[in-house]
């Protein structure tokens, strides 16, 4: 899922919208406040779909990989890797 999905915002939302949706939302699903089982999992999505995306320089990044951010150069060698070889 799109990062830009999980907060439910739009690609042109401001940093503004960006923080109210991530707010919004980790009421909703923190730990503390929501006990399914779910709950901790869609939380940590939305924690790392803002962090990317209220960060002009990951969001510029993101938007530009095809919304996918690449942190770590070795997922880029190993992705190669695995379908070269397959």
């Amino acid at each position: 899922m799109d990062h830009f999905e999980q907060l439910g915002v739009s690609r042109t939302s401001t940093t503004v919208e960006i923080k109210k949706a991530y707010r919004k939302l980790a009421n909703k699903y923190h730990p503390d406040r929501n006990d399914g089982v779910e709950a901790k999992e869609k939380f940590q999505l939305i924690q790392q779909a803002y962090d990317v995306i209220s960060d002009p320089k990951k969001r510029s990044l993101y938007l530009k990989n095809n919304y996918t951010v690449i942190t770590d150069p070795r997922e880029i060698a190993e992705s190669f890797w695995h379908s070269a070889l397959n």
